[in-house]
C-alpha cells in the first residue's frame, strides 16, 4: 500500500523526505524545532557571541602559527568572514581551500584575489581525483545504507571541505576552524566545541557520523593512515578544533556583503553566488528527485520560507539586495519547475555541446516562475549547470537510467 505524500502546512518539506513525519497538526519537525528555539534564540546568540569572543582573546594570548583556519570557498560569505576575522578580531587566519574536481575556475580565481587583497596566507589543497570519484560514486549508489538522505551529495562533498582542514588543524595545533554559512544554509546555529567532539569520540561517536564509514568502504584498506582516514587516538589525545559558523548567530545582513567586497577593492560581480555555486547540484538533485521527489536543497528553501529570507539565488541578481522573501506556494512552484527541467534534460540526454537555441528556449519555457523571480541571466547559468548532468554521470562512472529509483 502506497502512503500518500503529505506536505507541512507551514513550509515545503514533505513526508517522502527521510526523517519528515508530520504531527497531528500537519507540522514538520523542523518547523516545531524552529518554534521551540525561537523564544530562546536571542539569549543563545548573545551567549555564543561572548563565548566566541572570549575564545578569540584566549587564542591571541598564545604563540601560535595561526590562530584560526577559515574555510575559504572563494564566495562572498567566506570572503567577508576572512575579512572580519583579520580586521575586526585581529586574529592571524590561515585561509584553507579544498579544491575538489568540481570547483569552478571563477571560485579558484576569487581565492587568489581575496588572499592578495587581505594579505593572508592561503592553502589550496587539491583532492586526488580518483579518491573523489570513488567516494562520490559509492555515495551515489549506497547513500541510504549510511543514513544519508536528499542532501547526500553535498553532505559527502562537505566531508572533504571540513575533514581535511580538521586534520591540518590537529597536526598544526590550530584551535579554531571558522566557516561562512549563515542560518539559512545550516538551518540552525552552528557552534561545535572541540572538547565535546573529543569526549564524543572517546564514546565511539565520530564527528562526521557514518560518512567516515562510507569513505572507508569506498577507498579500502590502502587508504588507512591517509588524510581521509579516521583515527580516534589522534582526536582523543590531540587538540580537536572548535568549528564555528559565526554568521549563524552574529548579526549578519547578507544584502550588504557586495558593498563590503567593493570596499576592499574586489569586483562584487565576481562573487555573485550563482557563479560560485557548485555546478554538480542539478546532478545530485536528479537522484533526490527520483528517490524522494524533492530537490537536494529543499531544506534550505524550507528555512528561507520559515524565516522569511530571500532565496539565496536572488542575491545573484543586480539590484537584488532589496529582494523580499518568497512564499511557500511560489517556492513549491519553482521546485516543480526545477524538477521538470532536470528530468527533461536527463530523459532527452541533452548536453551543452548538442543543444541548440530552440532546445534552450524549450527549457526556459518549463521554468516561467524561475525566470520571473531570478531573471534570465541567473536562469541561463542554472540551465548550463543542468546540461552538465550527463557529463557528471560520465565523470563519476554512473548510469543515470539505472539509478535514482
Amino acid at each position: 500500500m502506497t502512503i500518500q505524500k503529505r506536505t507541512c502546512r507551514r513550509c515545503v518539506l514533505h513526508t517522502d523526505i527521510p526523517g519528515i513525519i508530520l504531527d497531528d497538526d500537519g507540522i514538520c519537525p523542523h518547523c516545531r524545532k524552529y518554534d521551540t528555539f525561537k523564544e530562546h534564540e536571542p539569549r543563545l546568540k548573545k551567549y555564543l557571541t561572548e563565548e566566541m569572543e572570549q575564545l578569540f582573546e584566549s587564542v591571541k594570548r598564545q604563540t601560535l602559527l595561526y590562530d584560526a583556519i577559515v574555510l575559504f570557498s572563494g564566495g562572498k560569505d567566506s570572503t567577508i568572514l576572512l575579512k572580519m576575522v583579520k580586521e575586526k578580531y585581529n586574529l592571524r587566519p590561515l585561509a584553507f581551500s579544498v579544491m575538489h574536481p568540481l570547483v569552478n575556475e571563477l571560485a579558484s580565481q576569487n581565492m587568489e584575489r581575496v588572499a592578495t587583497a587581505l594579505n593572508v596566507d592561503l592553502i589550496k589543497y587539491s583532492v586526488d581525483h580518483e579518491v573523489y570519484r570513488r567516494v562520490m560514486r559509492h555515495g551515489i549508489n549506497h547513500a541510504a545504507d549510511y543514513g544519508l538522505g536528499e542532501f547526500f551529495g553535498c553532505d559527502i562533498c562537505s566531508f572533504f571541505h571540513s575533514w581535511i582542514p580538521v586534520r591540518y588543524a590537529i597536526k598544526l595545533g590550530i584551535p579554531i576552524i571558522l566557516e561562512g554559512s549563515d542560518s539559512s544554509q545550516t538551518g540552525e546555529i552552528s557552534y561545535g566545541q572541540g572538547g565535546k567532539v573529543r569526549a564524543d569520540v572517546a564514546k565511539g561517536i565520530k564527528p562526521f557520523g557514518k560518512i567516515h564509514e562510507l569513505v572507508s568502504d569506498a577507498l579500502g584498506d590502502s587508504y588507512k593512515g591517509s588524510i581521509y582516514d579516521f583515527c580516534a587516538d589522534e582526536i582523543v589525545n590531540g587538540l580537536y578544533p572548535s568549528i564555528i559558523s559565526p554568521f549563524t548567530f552574529l548579526p549578519y545582513d547578507f544584502r550588504k556583503n557586495f558593498q563590503e567586497l567593493e570596499n576592499i577593492g574586489l569586483e562584487s560581480k565576481k562573487f555573485r553566488s550563482i557563479y560560485t555555486n557548485c555546478s554538480a547540484t542539478p546532478f545530485f538533485s536528479y537522484f533526490s528527485i527520483k528517490r524522494f521527489d524533492c530537490v537536494s536543497y529543499i531544506k534550505h528553501y524550507a528555512t528561507e520560507v520559515r524565516n522569511g529570507y530571500p532565496n539565496l539565488m536572488q542575491l545573484s541578481v543586480d539590484g537584488s539586495e532589496n529582494s523580499s522573501g518568497l512564499n511557500k506556494e511560489l517556492v513549491q512552484d519553482m521546485m516543480t519547475e526545477y524538477k521538470n527541467v532536470v528530468l527533461h534534460v536527463v530523459e532527452n540526454k541533452l548536453r551543452p555541446e548538442t543543444i541548440d537555441d530552440i532546445g534552450k528556449e524549450t527549457l526556459r519555457q518549463l521554468a516561467p516562475n524561475y525566470i520571473r523571480v531570478f531573471g534570465k541571466e541567473v536562469c541561463d547559468v542554472l540551465l548550463d549547470d543542468v546540461l552538465q548532468i550527463t557529463h557528471h554521470a560520465e565523470y563519476f562512472g554512473v548510469e543515470l537510467e539505472n539509478l535514482g529509483e
